[in-house]
């Protein structure tokens, strides 16, 4: 896929008409299966992109939409999903339409105040689809204003926040959105591993929230079964992404277990043994070598027992 995207990033810019500024890029990706070597393709998306939009599409029941959704994101365009194939001509028409209707681009916003909001990278806003952005301020701002490309003019506005501290549905929205940009600085910026683990692990524990390092523990204080109660046990089958079947789904079948190892060793050892005890041994063979004629003493065409008299009866 690497190449793929290189080479659709790398096409030259068509010119609307002569005179007239460059037309908007815009990269539709389309995928129904799993990606990987994530880390360099959304470093490659960021390094490639320039001026272009990028939009995602994911199809299928399995897909990597995490990928698909960040890949989006950092090209400034959006994610699509769709479940169901049935869907997919309604949703490419809405995502066609939307898409050849950017309202406002390169979007700025000024806080008024130092503010820490998310996500960093703004998006265009497209007619019919909104655009958030959650933001911690330090205190009340007086004015904010919003900056953008509004058919090819600088448009701006000015507005005001409402007052307020806020609730604690958009202090978890922010979170989230903290945690999301210190796991991406991994990407392109070279972090210490330990001090970007703690920073996460700070912000998950402050606002409750579930990250590779931190976990949400349920503990049911209620019993509702007596002590003296047997246990059952029952096999549960296994989960599988809609419109898959177990002899479709591609999982690897590296985890056999410690029994089956220890099985096959054990028939590998009495193969071993029973072609040791069946193998007839080899016994080397006597070699009768004849020596050459020697012109001071002759020779001895038949060794006796006792080759040494033998010899010096001859000599």
């Amino acid at each position: 896929m690497a190449p793929a995207l290189h080479d659709a990033m790398s096409l030259p810019v068509q010119l609307a008409r002569p005179g007239q500024e460059a037309l908007l890029r815009q990269i539709v990706f389309v995928t129904d299966g799993s990606v990987g070597n994530e880390s360099e393709l959304l470093q490659q998306i960021a390094a490639d992109l320039g001026d272009s939009r990028l939009f995602t599409v994911s199809i299928g029941s399995a897909p990597n939409t995490g990928f698909m959704r960040k890949a989006a994101e950092i090209g400034r365009g959006s994610h699509t999903h769709i479940g169901r194939l049935d869907d997919v001509e309604q949703r490419m028409n809405e995502l066609w339409q939307r898409i050849e209707r950017p309202a406002l681009q390169d979007i700025e916003v000024d806080w008024g105040v130092d503010a820490d909001y998310y996500p960093e990278i703004i998006p265009d806003l497209y007619a019919g689809e909104p655009l958030w952005l959650v933001a911690r301020l330090p205190a009340q701002p007086g004015q904010i204003v919003l900056r953008g490309n509004l058919n090819g003019t600088e448009w701006q506005h000015e507005t005001r926040a409402h007052p307020g501290a806020g609730s604690d549905s958009l202090a978890t929205l922010w979170a989230r959105g903290r945690v999301e940009a210190l796991q991406d600085s991994r990407l392109f910026v070279d972090t210490d591993p330990q001090a970007l683990r703690q920073s996460i692990v700070d912000v998950a524990l402050e606002f409750g929230l579930l990250t590779p390092y931190t976990s949400l523990v349920a503990v049911d204080r209620t019993p509702v079964r007596p002590a003296s109660a047997g246990l059952s046990e029952n096999r549960v089958a296994n989960l599988l992404p809609a419109g898959s079947a177990m002899h479709l789904s591609g999982f690897s079948n590296t985890a056999s277990g410690w029994q089956l190892q220890l099985l096959g060793a054990i028939l590998l050892l009495l193969l071993s043994g029973a072609m040791l005890w069946f193998s007839v041994p080899s016994r080397p063979k006597p070699v009768l070598a004849a020596a050459a004629p020697s012109p001071a003493r002759p020779a001895v065409a038949n060794p006796v027992p006792n080759l040494r008299s033998g010899l010096e009866r001859a000599a």
